[in-house]
């Protein structure tokens, strides 16, 4: 059996991939909560831009992510 450790919470995630919900983005994998908390935090920066630019976007969510997993 293989387990999964999360980037951001450094918790072990038991089980398989498909039933405990591991996100893999870019070289990290998150839990679905740190994923949630990712998501959150991003959608917070962009709502301060006045106008959404999908390469903000894009920048954004991998600083945030680089962040998250340090």
């Amino acid at each position: 059996m293989l387990t999964i450790i999360c980037d951001a919470c450094k918790k072990a995630i038991p089980g398989p991939e498909k039933e405990t919900g591991v996100v893999f983005i870019t070289d990290k994998s998150l839990c679905r909560s740190c994923e949630k908390k990712l998501l959150d935090t991003v959608s917070e920066e962009m709502a301060r831009n006045k106008k959404y630019i999908f390469s903000d976007y894009k920048d954004q969510y991998v600083k945030s992510l680089h962040k998250m997993c340090r």
